[in-house]
């Protein structure tokens, strides 16, 4: 079986990843922290803006296949860590492709940011081929780490590959804890509590099975494609998603505070998939209604656990 180093596999998308890959490979999970349980053959702690064990690491484990799934930074940041960004998330990824090159690993897939790198959608969904016009510090890193790992393909022969992911959405393996903006709003609907919103933006969110099933068939791709958009294609306005999320717990937000929008947002962002589903012979599964209601069912049973989990500590108290 083929030896996959997975960087961030404690995060979101690294333990569903993770999840999908085991039995079909070995699989080494790279992060700051321990999962709390973890499925890796193996998994090694440490801090990536800081490691330089990782061409050791590479060649000690026969390493063949790199997911880069690592951000120490969020995109509602703005501009705030425009340093940050180069110190915790280029300058280390260049660090560790100057490491591959050197422990002969050839080949990488890097998650960037299928909603900021493009900059404003104007109407049309995104093609891979798009100019890249990032608005924030966020999409300005993972655009420079895309053009840093062409810069190695075209250099040293890498096979350096890109997976622009859109709103991917979902709640851990474990359901300890969500991603994305909808279970957010899901868990703050159930405990009734008010939501936030910030201009009525538009967004092409994606069920996070979706997104590893594309990610899983990067890694056998041989084709000649390098940058693969990994999305619903779908627009979805925020007071749309708003109302669905009313309409699958049938409630009503007991507040809606609205806002103008951010600097650091655009107000449209939506991928053109066509080149990725005739590349990859992939396509979403899961509709937005349908990953409400899977996402709805899960977070109810970590809101059930929660209670319990109250309960459990207050009758320890009263002992």
């Amino acid at each position: 079986m083929k030896n996959v180093l997975v960087l961030g596999a404690n995060g979101f998308i690294g333990q569903h990843l993770v999840s999908q890959l085991l039995g079909k490979v070995n699989v080494i999970g790279y992060g700051k922290t321990v999962p709390p349980i973890c499925k890796c053959s193996e998994f090694i702690q440490g801090d990536f803006t800081t490691d330089t064990r990782f061409e050791n690491l590479l060649r000690k484990y026969h390493i063949e296949v790199v997911y880069h799934l690592i951000s120490t930074t969020i995109p509602v940041e703005g501009t705030r860590n425009a340093f940050q960004e180069l110190e915790e998330n280029v300058i280390p990824t260049v660090r560790f492709l100057e490491a591959m090159k050197n422990a002969g690993t050839a080949q990488i897939i890097f998650a960037s940011s299928g909603g900021t790198v493009y900059g404003e959608s104007n109407g049309y969904a995104h093609r891979c081929t798009d100019a890249l016009h990032p608005i924030c510090s966020y999409g300005i890193q993972k655009t420079t780490i895309e053009q840093y790992m062409q810069l190695y393909e075209v250099s040293f022969g890498m096979d350096c590959v890109i997976a622009r992911i859109s709103n991917p959405y979902g709640v851990f393996p474990q359901h300890d804890r969500t991603q994305g903006i909808i279970p957010i709003f899901l868990q703050r609907l159930l405990r009734r509590q008010p939501i936030t919103l910030y201009g009525e933006t538009i967004r092409d969110y994606i069920f996070i099975s979706d997104a590893v099933d594309a990610l899983l068939k990067l890694m056998a791709y041989r084709g000649d494609q390098r940058i693969f958009n990994i999305g619903s294609g779908i627009p979805t306005g925020l007071h749309h998603l708003a109302e669905m999320l009313e309409e699958a717990t049938q409630r009503k937000f007991v507040e809606i505070r609205e806002f103008p929008i951010r600097s650091c947002d655009v107000r449209e962002s939506v991928l053109d998939i066509t080149e990725t589903k005739k590349e990859l012979d992939w396509e979403p599964k899961v509709s937005l209604s349908d990953g409400i209601r899977k996402t709805l069912k899960q977070i109810s049973l970590l809101e059930q656990s929660d209670q319990e989990r109250l309960i459990y500590s207050g009758s320890k108290e009263c002992r």
